[in-house]
């Protein structure tokens, strides 16, 4: 009969650095340099495709691109020194620099970087216009190009009751978390003309504008990303608008801005998935292994949580979608797995398992003769139920059909003989195994499976018998 294949840990330790050498290049020691993951610092998800370059001694500087899950590998890199991370996020996310990263004196350092998600530009699905002309060379895409290099010039003549406004055309309706203004001077003007007195407007529709943020920018946020948080009108909005009201400076001819960046979230769909149990029959005390399995397109799990009893409230989290339970005593318990992913949704699935012993006696229901019943066989092993009116004799007997005898050179064809008796009336419960001397004449001979004739019969104290044969296939 086959035996049921196990994995060792060698065999993983094996496989995990078979993977990590595959994806250095050829030659390259594994044993210095840096790895971690590009992530949406949002949802959780890796973001495959960003660009990592390490800025450290080595010249030039190497570059590598994340693979699907969002991992990057440096190797090859001099052990304790201290450099940064330059990450360019894939079109539509943002640009990162991470500083004062050292490498470890052995193994590879550990460096992760969450990227947000720019819904303005382009390049990630975005569309712009403004109502004002702009200045040659800067016209207003260069606010939503995602380079603080390049800047928008507009003229500070416009009317009071119609400035220079920049609309931009999200590729979604998502909930607005920040905005981010870079006041700058472009175009080689003064520094008086960066962006002074602001307003910023949000919309679902394009038709109804409500005021979510109005300020003024100072000579400190020159040169530098202001973080500015709408408290409200920030939920539902496919459409932003920046109005320009007026330059730091009151009498520069222009007011220039460098970037504009939103980043916040769209709907986020819960996780959906299936529970299930390891085995189709489990006992009390005995270990019960349950898996999830749940998908999220939309953001990461991060976690499971798990109700062994049914009455909603959690008893255990992992963070692995596998876990162990040990009921004491018998019953069918509602067990519920919870996965929560990054942005806080929980999706949920359900499963009821029938815990039983097998050695105890319930009540029976009344009857004119034995009931007698099988479950599937599993294995080698047939569980075998009774009910009984009164006090009850159970046999069975297994016999070889002739042509399986004489292939594995058996001395008998009775495989087994079995005998058990209930205490009172009742349910009495057992298995029927093949005997290991069966099984040993069936490995030898090659077989991997066997099927016997069957005969039950129970017997109550009135002397009323019910018998079963049947054709049982072992594998």
């Amino acid at each position: 009969m086959p035996m049921s294949p196990r994995t060792t840990v060698t065999a993983l330790l094996l496989a995990a650095a078979a993977a990590l050498a595959a994806t250095a290049p050829a030659g390259a020691v594994t044993s210095h340099g840096l790895n971690g993951y590009v992530t949406d610092a949002d949802t959780g998800l890796g973001l495959n495709g960003s660009s990592v370059t390490w800025n450290g001694t080595t010249s030039p500087a190497p570059q590598v691109t994340t693979d699907g899950t969002g991992r990057f590998l440096f190797t090859g890199l001099d052990p304790g020194t201290t450099g940064s991370l330059a990450v360019v996020g894939p079109a539509g996310w943002d640009r990162k620099s991470v500083g004062g990263v050292t490498l470890p004196a052995t193994d590879l350092g550990t460096q992760n970087v969450p990227l947000h998600r720019d819904w303005a530009t382009p390049a990630g699905g975005a569309s712009a216009s403004a109502n004002d002309g702009s200045v040659p060379g800067c016209a207003s895409a260069a606010a939503v190009d995602n380079d603080r290099a390049t800047g928008w010039s507009a003229s500070a003549t416009r009317p009071a009751d119609d400035p220079p406004a920049l609309t931009v055309t999200l590729p979604q309706t998502i909930d607005v978390r920040q905005l981010v203004l870079d006041p700058t001077s472009a175009c080689d003007h003064a520094a008086g003309a960066a962006l002074g007195r602001y307003r910023v407007q949000t919309s679902g529709d394009g038709a109804s504008w409500a005021t979510a943020l109005e300020g003024e920018l100072g000579a400190d946020a020159r040169g530098a990303a202001t973080m500015l948080s709408p408290a409200v009108n920030a939920g539902g909005v496919r459409y932003v608008r920046l109005q320009l009201l007026s330059a730091q400076d009151p009498a520069s001819p222009t007011i220039d801005v460098r970037e504009l960046q939103v980043f916040g979230v769209g709907p986020n769909q819960p996780p959906a998935g299936t529970v299930s149990a390891g085995a189709e029959r489990n006992y009390i005390k005995g270990i019960v292994r349950l898996r999830a399995s749940f998908t999220d397109a939309d953001s990461s799990i991060l976690r499971y949580l798990w109700d062994f009893d049914g009455d909603g409230r959690y008893d255990q989290a992992t963070n692995g979608p596998a876990v162990a339970h040990v009921w004491s005593g018998p019953g069918v318990y509602h067990v519920t797995v919870g996965a929560r992913d990054f942005r806080g949704a929980l999706g949920t699935a359900s499963l009821d398992v029938r815990i039983t012993d097998p050695s105890a006696l319930v009540e029976a229901v009344p009857q004119r003769k034995p009931l007698i019943t099988f479950d599937p066989p599993l294995g080698i092993d047939l569980p075998t139920r009774i009910a009984c009116a009164s006090k009850c004799t159970f046999t069975a007997k297994m016999v070889l059909t002739a042509r399986t005898a004489k292939r594995i050179h058996a001395k008998r064809r009775t495989a087994m003989t079995f005998k058990r008796s209930t205490v009172a009336a009742g349910l009495g419960s057992w298995t029927l195994t093949l005997p290991n001397a069966t099984v040993k004449l069936l490995r030898k001979a090659k077989l991997k499976t066997v099927t016997v004739r069957l005969t039950a019969s129970a017997v109550d104290r009135q002397k009323r018998r019910t018998t079963v044969h049947r054709w049982v296939k072992f594998r």
